[in-house]
Formats: structure tokens, sequence, C-alpha cells
């Protein structure tokens, strides 16, 4: 870390943005963050839909010297995916290409893009990249864009982050989901749950985020960010229930509307090798999936 760093965060106001934006706080770094709501602290930037004047002007008076790119599409037909997670990738690889040349480029990449993997075996960063569904193809595409500007000589690097749980899990996720639906309903209506994931908690993710964002050297351009561990999804899903008290009954049937992400039955085992990650930056998950549990039932609202 050189103590310098101007760090601009788009996706700000999601999930993983704001808590990126908080850790980028607490610790001290001057950052930015640009979210496609309106409403302080963040400034408001659609990067699919922004005119690329508005995007250069912001990246020429900033001057960052890290981007951090969290904003994505996770639900919605595949022209909305496209836009979301490919569209606006190209945007702000243009744009970074004209107005911030020397910054690091860091793109929050998903699980989605390796697809499964035969069960008990965990996934490197060289795995066979075969997206099951519309999600995971559109976000490999998005993180393909990255790699070519980094083999072009770019600072960039792809962060390829497994299921991200914990506090604030929104309706998006298999754990939004329930939260939602527990305390209003005594059945869970859910798609199928034999699903093995590896869950990684929000606050690990922006620490690596952020560990990355600071880190002195050139680093691999693909790193994975997980717990290691793989869950039954279905086993994730009774300890959120028995943790809120309620006797609510779980039905597995379809999966809900809008749901681009991979089936059990396309993608039925994902677990991270985070090696890589560990060797680079000493990087490892904090927060056990219990505790991760614990604290999104804890923090309902």
């Amino acid at each position: 870390m050189t103590g310098s760093e101007r760090v601009m965060v788009f996706g700000a106001g999601g999930f993983l943005g704001s808590r990126i934006c908080a850790l980028l706080a607490e610790r001290g770094i001057e950052h930015r963050g640009f979210s496609r709501s309106s409403g302080d602290p963040h400034r408001q930037l659609d990067l699919t839909e922004a005119h690329h004047y508005a995007l250069d002007t912001q990246l020429g008076m900033y001057k960052p010297t890290v981007i951090v790119n969290a904003a994505a599409a996770t639900q919605g037909d595949i022209a909305a995916l496209t836009r979301g997670n490919v569209v606006a990738v190209h945007a702000l690889l243009e744009s970074v290409r004209h107005y911030a040349t020397n910054a690091r480029f860091i793109q929050i990449g998903s699980a989605a893009e390796y697809g499964g993997a035969p069960r008990g075996t965990s996934q490197d960063e060289n795995a066979d990249l075969r997206p099951g569904a519309a999600y995971g193809i559109t976000k490999l595409a998005g993180s393909e864009l990255v790699l070519r500007a980094q083999r072009n000589g770019a600072d960039a690097v792809v962060l390829r982050s497994f299921n991200i749980s914990g506090p604030g899990s929104p309706a998006s996720t298999l754990l939004g989901r329930v939260v939602r639906q527990l305390g209003t309903t005594e059945t869970l209506q859910l798609g199928s749950l034999d699903a093995w994931r590896d869950y990684v908690d929000v606050r690990d993710v922006a620490d690596a985020v952020v560990a990355v964002a600071t880190a002195e050297d050139r680093l691999p351009a693909v790193l994975n960010v997980g717990s290691g561990r793989a869950a039954l999804a279905r086993d994730v899903v009774s300890r959120l229930v028995e943790l809120s008290g309620t006797s609510a009954k779980v039905v597995e049937g379809d999966a809900h509307a809008g749901h681009a992400g991979s089936s059990a039955v396309d993608v039925p085992w994902q677990q991270a090798d985070t090696t890589l990650i560990q060797k680079h930056l000493g990087w490892s998950p904090a927060i056990a999936l219990d505790q991760s549990l614990k604290d999104t039932w804890a923090s309902r609202g």
C-alpha cells in the first residue's frame, strides 16, 4: 500500500459494493462510489446508459489509481444480463484506456463462469470455463474483456467470487429470498436445494478486494475468492430456518421467476481452490459459514 490510493467503486450501492466502500472508509482510503440509483453518499452513473463523455469526465477529474467494478446484472433476460455484465464492462474499459491508463482495474467476476466440477474437487483459476446459464455466460464475457486488456498491458485482475453470503443478502440470492420469506409465511417456496456451493461472506470478499487494491506488486490475472469448502444448499437453508426460531416448512420446486443462475442439475458442485490468493496476498476468509448465517438473520430488516 502506498498511502496515496484513490479508488473508484462502480456498483457502490449494491450488496458487495457498499461493503467495499465501508471498508475503504474504515481504513482511511480515499474513494468515490458510483451507483445506478441516486442518493448520498454515492454519485449516480449507470454504466449501461451513461454517455461516454460523462464517464470520461469522472475518470479524468478524479484520476483514480484503482477502479473496482462491482456493478453487475444478476436477474433478467439475456439482453439485460448482456447490458449489465458485458456492455458495462466494455464502456468502463474504454474510458480507463484513455483516462486512467495506469490505474489498477479490478473486475468482480463469478464462480458461475466456471460452471460445475466433479463432486469433491476444488476449482482453481485454470479450471475449465463451462458456465451453465445466462448469468455465468455473460459474466465470463465481461471477464474475458478484462483479461484481453490485461494481456495488452493493463494492470487488471479478475476476482472470481464464489457464492457471496452474509448480512444484507439481496433477494436475488438464495439466502436473501429465505430471509425475506421467514416470518411472513409458513411455507418457503424454493427451487431445488441439491446444489453444493462454496459460500463466502460479503465482508471477506470486500477484504479481498481491498487487499488487491492496495497490493504493490503486479498480481495474477485471475484470483479465486471463496471459503474453500462446499456446503449443501439444503443444509444452509435448514440452518437459517433453525436460527429464525420459526417452524417454516421448506418446499422445493421450480426456480424463482427471473432466476438467471445455474440450477442444481446443471451445476451440482462448486468449491473454490484459494491457494493462489493466499500465496500472493496472504488472504483467507475470516468468517465461518455458521457465523455468517447468524449475522445474516440478525441483520434482517
